[in-house]
């Protein structure tokens, strides 16, 4: 047989070596902080076995049955992906009828639909927001990977035709072109644009088209490769990556090309070797057969699991989470897809697959978009509870527009250009003839700027926030976001004609120093702080939490479901504001949490305090500011409170 005929196991440990990680780090598993990158391995896989299937039929004989057949790829795909992808699909709907709010339900059907017609990739990319719901509550989110290869899937098989009849001897040429123009991208879209390089073809064929590369040039050479030394490199890189790799680099970009290159090594030039053997040990063999329904099982597993008891996950919790979704994984490997790769079922005509498939993505597109119209819920919701749970789609609101000014006075430090849409005219002018206040810091300084608005008509309250960095004297932050920040320090307080400003942010201990060196500069120019301290934070957004509460008739389990770690972090703060000069500290959390037993869940008018985790609602920040006049009075000197 020829390269790449024959059935190889490393192959299928290397698909343990990628699942694992990626179900661990969702797991929440803090000692592999870079298990994502284990789909990396996998766009390296699946690039490698079906270029080497395509390329084999495309170098057969005119007339030889084994010939290349765009239709008879699509059968294949169709049997591979489709099957457990729609009872998966099936399950996350009834599963969301049972345990999600309405608007989440809604939400859902667009994934179903986006998922269905895999383009859900270009559906994360558009509703990447700073203020979307938790990704841990889209059941979904994980199939954004699959839309990548399909899309992959739909080119570049005749891609691949083209140039195997009209540049055959240029094809390793041809591919490696197309990778390093898809690795640049990737690095300078990442540079600019992270969410864009991560979601979408373009910056990830690169991957997919390292193993496709791999794949010709053995079938090329007639031979596969076999060096212990490179495969030892390339298990260094594929484990290496999984540990050393975290959330704060720039991804995917140059960063991947660790994973990338690791798994092409390992592929490569690991069989008969002993790392080969390590691949090939039997429990790995066996993850790398299910891995496919592992990786659609697990992560609507984890997401429930934490609708329904909020966000963190204990221990024993993942072990539990893991052993169902390594349950599900087997009894779906076992009972849905091997039926349907059965030799009965893959010698049926194209046309008997391909219709039926067609069918039943109409079916399940169809059902998408009812859900997201006519979603129900088998169990009767209160209306009270409904009304509760709408509150966490309050970013998607007027108020929310009106409390932040997002895209004229708060914008996301991630977005490229996105300082050139801040308005200093409207935003950050001060007015000759009123007590200016400016409002400097994240989105959890900007929360503030409507309510001091409304309590202080007789001020001027200004806004310079942006998300990425606090927009503090010094510290990092989002390139953008430091072009706003260089700005109000360098030019518009050395101006002058700013009386008050404050501080507010989501505090860190990293960050601190920084507050306390900005208070310092802002005291030495006769400038007043006022610092608002942290929020309560909550295990989860604070609407749903309450309303599953409430419609379960349960106490709000104020020791799980609350992040205690702010208070620390809260005192921290007072003692670095007041030390440095401070006018006034607002304490937040002892006026929401005074006892530290129960904390103020609604504002006056009923709703949660917060729309998500931590951010105040408008009528919370009105609230707050109400009881906390008499400080903030005397902070604003000549403004008072009218």
């Amino acid at each position: 047989m020829s390269a790449g005929t024959k059935y190889l196991p490393h192959v299928d440990g290397l698909r343990a070596f990628a699942v694992l990680p990626v179900v661990l780090f969702h797991l929440g598993a803090q000692w592999i902080p870079g298990g994502f990158v284990g789909v990396d391995t996998f766009f390296v896989i699946s690039g490698y076995l079906i270029t080497g299937i395509l390329w084999r039929e495309m170098d057969t004989e005119p007339g030889d049955p084994r010939r290349f057949s765009i239709w008879v790829f699509y059968q294949r795909r169709a049997l591979r992906i489709l099957p457990a992808l729609v009872v998966v699909f099936a399950a996350v709907v009834v599963m969301s009828a049972f345990v999600q709010s309405p608007a989440a339900q809604a939400a859902l059907g667009s994934q179903v639909l986006a998922a269905t017609l895999f383009v859900s990739n270009f559906y994360f990319w558009q509703n990447e927001d700073y203020f979307a719901a938790d990704p841990s509550s889209q059941p979904l989110l994980h199939t954004w990977s699959l839309a990548v290869e399909e899309q992959f899937y739909l080119l570049f098989p005749l891609l691949l035709f083209l140039v195997a009849r009209w540049m055959r001897r240029h094809v390793l040429a041809v591919l490696a072109a197309i990778i390093a123009l898809s690795l640049a991208a990737s690095i300078v879209v990442t540079a600019h644009e992270p969410g864009t390089a991560f979601y979408l073809l373009p910056t990830r064929a690169w991957e997919l088209g390292a193993g496709a590369l791999l794949a010709v040039w053995q079938l090329r050479r007639g031979r596969t490769s076999s060096s212990p030394w490179i495969a030892a490199v390339g298990l260094v890189l594929v484990v290496g990556s999984v540990f050393l790799i975290d959330k704060s680099m720039p991804f995917p970009g140059a960063v991947a090309i660790a994973p990338v290159l690791g798994a092409v090594l390992l592929i490569g030039w690991a069989r008969g070797t002993w790392v080969g053997r390590v691949l090939e040990f039997r429990p790995f063999i066996y993850i790398g057969t299910i891995s496919y329904s592992l990786y659609l099982w697990h992560w609507p597993v984890i997401v429930f699991w934490r609708t329904m008891t909020g966000n963190a996950i204990d221990p024993l919790e993942m072990v539990g989470l893991f052993a169902a979704s390594f349950l599900l994984a087997a009894a779906s490997t076992a009972w849905i897809e091997r039926p349907f790769r059965t030799r009965r079922i893959r010698d049926l005509s194209a046309r008997r697959v391909l219709i039926p498939a067609t069918a039943v993505i109409v079916v399940c597109a169809t059902v998408g978009g009812l859900w997201t119209r006519y979603h129900f819920s088998p169990i009767p919701v209160p209306a009270a509870v409904q009304e509760i749970a709408e509150t966490a789609e309050y970013a998607d609101t007027a108020d929310y527009r009106e409390q932040f000014r997002r895209g004229t006075c708060f914008f996301s430090g991630k977005e490229t250009g996105a300082f050139d849409t801040y308005d200093k005219d409207v935003c950050a002018t001060p007015d000759p003839d009123a007590e200016n206040v400016l409002v400097i810091g994240d989105s959890h300084g900007a929360m503030w700027w409507r309510g001091l608005d409304l309590a202080y008509p007789d001020a001027h309250v200004m806004q310079a926030t942006a998300s990425g960095c606090f927009g503090l004297q010094t510290g990092g932050g989002e390139d953008e976001c430091l072009e706003l920040r260089d700005w109000v320090w360098d030019e518009l307080l050395p101006g002058g004609g700013i009386d008050v400003v404050v501080l507010a942010g989501r505090w860190n201990p990293d960050t601190l120093p920084a507050v306390e060196r900005s208070i310092e500069t802002l005291t030495a120019q006769g400038i007043r702080t006022i610092v608002m301290g942290p929020t309560v934070e909550y295990d989860g957004d604070l609407p749903l939490l309450l309303a599953r509460s409430v419609q379960f008739d349960s106490s709000f389990d104020f020791e799980t479901l609350r992040v205690h770690q702010r208070d620390e972090v809260n005192a921290q703060a007072r003692t670095i504001a007041e030390s440095a000069g401070a006018e006034t500290y607002i304490d937040v959390i002892d006026l929401l949490c005074g006892d530290d037993v129960e904390c103020v869940l609604r504002a006056p008018d009923g709703t949660p305090m917060q729309f998500d985790y931590g951010h105040l609602t408008l009528t919370a920040t009105e609230w707050v500011i109400a009881e906390v006049q008499d400080q903030l009075d005397a902070a604003l000197g000549a403004a008072g409170r009218s």
